[in-house]
């Protein structure tokens, strides 16, 4: 009888700890989640310094400005001396030095993902994934319906609770980090900053 108590106590022990470790856990996540949707729900516009880090380790930087929903706009310093801007249906990204322009769909790049005017939970287009590691909260976004797009890693930091990065996976698993530095929220920002460079016809 004793052995059946002690087995008993042990038993139920466990249970409280399995289950009540798996509740706390998911109270956790859910307030997680909750921060991560009021973060968006209240960013109306962003401005600032990034550095960016590319597969191969090479290393850029510029301004980054976002008014929500639809306008981009990423200056990047020389020597790569690219602008990527959208105003809503398409990203346009330019070389200056090449004085060259490309067109692709906003739909067809992870930026769409935090262009569009929804929450990124309540997106059927979307799957999410969030883990927490050393303070550091990471919301993985992935289409549904298309395995060929970028997969889109936001990183936040925990304690205070801010954006920090973002990265690109590619569907080559190469990958892509900007950090953010120098954030500025909700600022008025001129809508001649997401206008693409008019590019003058050459006279030759």
């Amino acid at each position: 009888m004793k052995i059946l108590n002690i087995n008993l106590k042990t038993t139920l022990y466990f249970f409280i700890i399995f289950f009540g470790t798996s509740i706390f856990a998911y109270e956790k996540d859910q307030l997680v989640f909750l921060k991560i949707e009021n973060f968006f729900k209240n960013l109306k516009t962003l401005e600032a310094n990034f550095i960016q880090v590319g597969p191969t380790g090479d290393i850029s930087n510029g301004k980054i400005y976002l008014d929500l929903p639809g306008k981009l706009r990423i200056d990047y310093e020389k020597p790569k001396n690219l602008l990527i801007t959208s105003k809503g249906f398409w990203i346009v990204i330019q070389d200056r030095d090449n004085r060259s322009t490309n067109n692709i769909p906003v739909r067809s790049s992870p930026f769409s993902i935090l262009l569009q005017d929804k929450s990124i939970f309540n997106n059927e287009n979307f799957k999410i994934k969030l883990s927490i590691t050393s303070g550091i909260i990471s919301l993985e976004i992935k289409s549904k319906e298309n395995d060929k797009l970028e997969t889109l890693i936001l990183e936040f930091s925990e304690k205070p609770f801010n954006l920090k990065k973002w990265i690109i996976l590619d569907t080559f698993g190469e990958k892509t980090t900007v950090l953010i530095q120098d954030a500025k929220y909700n600022n008025n920002l001129s809508y001649l900053l997401f206008f693409p460079i008019d590019f003058p016809e050459s006279t030759n």
